[in-house]
């Protein structure tokens, strides 16, 4: 049997003997930890249009007119003007050698030559009456009234309707050439003096507006009826 203080002194030695670390509290292994989930990815949002706001009407403002520097125009002067920019169309027709123009406004139509019904105890100039699309036309000989010898007819003869407040009067001329545009400061006066002062109203002036001169008719004159010219 071991005596007892032979085991204290052997117990005291191995605590002497043992490492310090064998007092050392034993620590728990670490657990392992699952990594975090990845938080889910979200779709994008569309762009958002902007809102543009409604524009606001701002009324206008007329501007005041400049003050202008120059010397207002005579209202006299401003009608000469305007006066002298009117014109007017014209049917340029020939009778022999003259050229003679009528107011496209006053003539209807222009036909080719037709037979002529002849009428008794009318003047020299006055042909007959055609028939024109059932209505009686008298047809006068234009040169022969104005005071030339009778022309024979050729192709190029024709003849003009006037018409005016119901009067309608057949013109046979020699040839219809075209229309042209007159102003008024191109037409002379028939009293002028180089229109040789005629003294007629059935002349209404004398047109330069090429190297031949254009003797201008008043077609209301010429559908007068004769007897009634006469008075």
């Amino acid at each position: 049997m071991i005596p007892a203080a032979a085991l204290d002194d052997y117990l005291d030695e191995l605590l002497v003997l043992a490492p310090a670390d064998e007092h050392k509290p034993i620590e728990p292994a670490p657990l392992p930890v699952a990594p975090a989930p990845a938080p889910p990815r979200l779709a994008p949002m569309p762009p958002r249009t902007p809102v543009q706001p409604a524009p606001i009407p701002i009324p206008r403002i007329a501007a005041a007119p400049a003050a202008s520097l120059e010397p207002e125009e005579p209202v006299s002067s401003h009608s000469h003007r305007r006066a002298a920019d009117r014109s007017s169309r014209w049917l340029r027709l020939r009778c022999a050698n003259q050229a003679y123009g009528l107011e496209l406004l006053k003539v209807q139509e222009v036909v080719l030559a037709t037979p002529l019904l002849p009428l008794r105890g009318t003047p020299p100039a006055m042909l007959g009456v055609m028939n024109l699309r059932g209505q009686v036309v008298p047809v006068m000989d234009l040169g022969v009234h104005l005071g030339q010898a009778a022309q024979p007819g050729t192709g190029a003869t024709r003849i003009v309707v006037l018409e005016e407040k119901g009067e309608t009067l057949g013109l046979r001329v020699s040839a219809v050439e075209d229309v042209v545009n007159l102003t008024d400061h191109q037409i002379e006066p028939p009293d002028s003096n180089r229109a040789g002062r005629i003294h007629s109203d059935l002349f209404r002036g004398i047109a330069r507006q090429s190297a031949e001169p254009v003797i201008l008719l008043d077609a209301s004159q010429l559908l007068v009826p004769t007897g009634a010219a006469a008075h």
